[in-house]
């Protein structure tokens, strides 16, 4: 058995994955509480993370860096905040990954609004989900929307890095 990681795209809908490196994968949408208050959904946060490591006991807890440096959503670096301060206090190793590198590793490119040239902002970013989910149907798994699609993707390239001998699939390309 591998190592088990539990992979958490933290948002209101947040995507989680989990399963042990190169076994079968659970996966699936958490509502913290739309509509409710910031203070309210970083408190299911708080206790989704605790339960998740009570239910799975994952040897990793990997969560995507919030995006934007200086300018990132305040929300999101709560969220972040929430899940590394629950999993210190339950022994737990957490990473964060850059959004980039994760799509780099599932998809082959860093995608960015700028790879969509002529498409508004939120049309771009659709297509980099879709992109994604695309990978996920090639990959076997069928997530139902694209928080369950970036934790399967961010779940992917946790276990390239920390699982030894885990082998992710080759992205399209000459051996596709």
């Amino acid at each position: 058995m591998g190592i088990k990681v539990l992979a958490l795209d933290l948002a209101t809908l947040t995507g989680v994955a989990v399963g042990s490196a190169g076994e079968s994968l659970d996966f699936w949408t958490h509502d913290l509480g739309k509509g409710a208050s910031e203070q309210h959904r970083f408190g299911r946060a708080i206790v989704l993370t605790s339960d998740l490591i009570r239910d799975h006991k994952p040897d990793l807890v990997a969560i995507e860096a919030a995006v934007g440096g200086q300018t990132a959503s305040q929300f999101l670096t709560g969220l972040v905040a929430c899940v590394r301060g629950v999993c210190a206090i339950r022994g737990v190793d957490c990473e964060t990954f850059h959004i980039g590198s994760i799509r780099r590793h599932f998809v082959g490119k860093s995608l960015t609004v700028k790879d969509f040239p002529g498409m508004n902002r939120g049309a771009a970013k659709k297509a980099i989900k879709d992109v994604i989910i695309q990978r996920c149907r090639a990959l076997g798994y069928d997530p139902r929307d694209d928080n369950q699609a970036d934790a399967i993707s961010l779940h992917d390239y946790a276990c390239s890095i920390k699982a030894q001998k885990y082998q992710a699939k080759p992205v399209g390309g000459l051996f596709g």
